[in-house]
């Protein structure tokens, strides 16, 4: 099971479905995880103190021990990543003792739909990931408004993200 992770609506929803259709030509199941739908409050330590852990991060952490690889797919917000997935990768940090553990030698695909150039959100998704000792693959996938999804390319990139998750 891949897990395909949305930062936004739109043009990166749509971008997800076109990659989960690309793993199915993998033979990979997938599913997306609509970031925005989760509604997660924002991270902070006397929220966790107060209320704990959110269900659905657990639920979530839960799939990602199972998932054999992740897709994240986020636009650019003023450079860098949306607070909606630096929320998320915050609250998931937060379970058990190893705050890297949900992300340790996972696969890791980058894409982004993005309004502006949109390779400093892949630079900061593949820094935040890397770090967080995940293997994010060398190629991205990149769209913006004038540059549309090179559908060659991608099949490519997704063949070889689906090789590595096999292994």
């Amino acid at each position: 099971m891949i897990l395909i992770f949305v930062a936004s609506l739109n043009e990166n929803m749509k971008l997800a479905k076109n990659l989960q259709e690309q793993l199915k030509n993998e033979n990979l199941n997938s599913e997306i995880i609509n970031l925005v739908e989760l509604n997660l409050p924002m991270y902070d330590t006397l929220k966790e103190q107060n209320d704990g852990i959110p269900t659905k991060i657990n639920e979530l952490s839960e799939k990602m021990n199972k998932a054999e690889g992740f897709i994240f797919i986020s636009p650019e917000y003023n450079f860098s990543l949306p607070p909606v997935l630096v929320n998320t990768i915050a609250w998931l940090s937060r379970i058990g003792d190893d705050f890297r553990a949900l992300f340790t030698l996972k696969k890791i695909q980058l894409a982004t739909h993005a309004g502006s150039g949109g390779q400093d959100a892949l630079n900061a998704m593949r820094t935040q990931f890397t770090r967080l000792n995940a293997i994010v693959l060398p190629r991205e996938i990149l769209t913006t408004y004038t540059k549309a999804l090179n559908l060659e390319s991608s099949q490519r990139i997704i063949s070889q993200f689906a090789n590595v998750v096999k292994g």
